[in-house]
């Protein structure tokens, strides 16, 4: 509805598209953006943040991960939405990690797909706003508290690792990740 009104907004998801999304795409409606990460990273990310909520006795969408099969499988249909969003034809899609490596070029890239003038005030403060060094301030929506690629080589074990790539394995090339 705010868009019919002529305004432009951002809505952030974690889910797969939708056929009324997918409708308003087709129509020029709407721009999509997917911002993707390497799985097993993003499954180390889920069993951390899941292990502080239990020992914080509190619950979120990864608290009921206490287990490295739960939490495999719940990052399993994550790579399964990442894939049906690379098959929307005209979205914008970009790895985390590239953000991480070089945010100049991809808030670029980011804001010429969304035709927003960079030199804006608006822009410029936003793209100011979501660098990853911004983290060390707190703001928990950013998710770069650690900002290390291929932290989850260290982290999981031989096992644990092996398990992931050889479940993520039809998708890491895809994505752009080395096994």
């Amino acid at each position: 509805v705010p868009t019919l009104l002529g305004n432009s907004f951002a809505i952030k998801t974690h889910s797969g598209p939708t056929p009324a999304a997918l409708r308003m795409l087709a129509r020029g409606r709407m721009r999509a953006t997917y911002i993707y990460r390497d799985p097993r990273a993003a499954l180390l990310s889920a069993i951390e943040y899941g292990r502080r909520a239990r020992q914080a006795g509190s619950q979120n969408a990864f608290s009921r991960l206490d287990s490295f099969d739960k939490a495999l499988d719940f990052m399993l249909d994550y790579v399964r939405i990442w894939e049906r969003w690379m098959a929307v034809e005209g979205i914008h899609s970009l790895r985390y990690e590239d953000f991480l490596v070089d945010y100049e070029v991809e808030a670029q890239r980011l804001a010429d797909f969304l035709g927003a003038d960079i030199s804006s005030p608006a822009v410029a403060a936003a793209i100011e706003a979501y660098r990853p060094e911004q983290a060390s301030k707190g703001d928990k929506g950013l998710h770069f508290q650690h900002g290390q690629a291929e932290r989850f080589r260290k982290e999981l074990s031989d096992k644990e690792l092996a398990r992931a790539n050889e479940t993520f394995a039809d998708y890491l090339e895809r994505m752009g990740y080395q096994r």
